[in-house]
């Protein structure tokens, strides 16, 4: 789903070189320089300068590396999902949490859930989102919330 050289940019740029990112790695240095060239020909960009007292990120690098921290989480994210869905078990509810849509009212919630619906069972399921979306969020927990006292 996404391109597998962007976590050896990554580790490059966290590591402040190719031969410390290949130890982490599990690689050779040359293996790392290499998957790091074939990355900067097929983007076109230079994600690095290389000088003779190491390796400086460009600006065009500084944007990837940002980016790409996104996209390989978001894609790790996208396939837990997507196996979740082939999950069968029904009894599962899975509410999405994150910094700004925090779990406390479902926590509130949850033991009257339990005496309602005993085999149910929730995971805490973490995502990113918009100050849009937490507002959506919250309007939709808040309604669940009185459907849930009303019964």
């Amino acid at each position: 789903m996404y391109n597998p050289q962007l976590e050896t940019f990554i580790c490059v740029v966290d590591s402040g070189s190719f031969s410390k990112a290949a130890d982490k790695l599990f690689i050779t240095p040359p293996a790392v320089i290499k998957q790091i060239n074939a990355l900067e020909n097929s983007l076109e960009l230079q994600l690095f300068e290389r000088t003779h007292r190491g390796l400086i990120v460009t600006d065009a690098g500084k944007s990837l590396y940002q980016d790409a921290k996104y996209l390989i989480q978001y894609s790790k994210d996208s396939i837990s999902r997507a196996k979740d869905a082939m999950d069968l078990q029904k009894e599962v509810i899975r509410i999405g949490v994150s910094p700004m849509t925090p779990p406390q009212v479902f926590v509130t919630l949850w033991p009257k859930i339990q005496k309602h619906c005993p085999e149910m069972k929730f995971k805490l399921v973490p995502f990113e989102n918009t100050p849009e979306n937490a507002r959506e969020a919250k309007k939709l927990l808040s309604a669940t919330k009185k459907a849930i006292e009303e019964s």
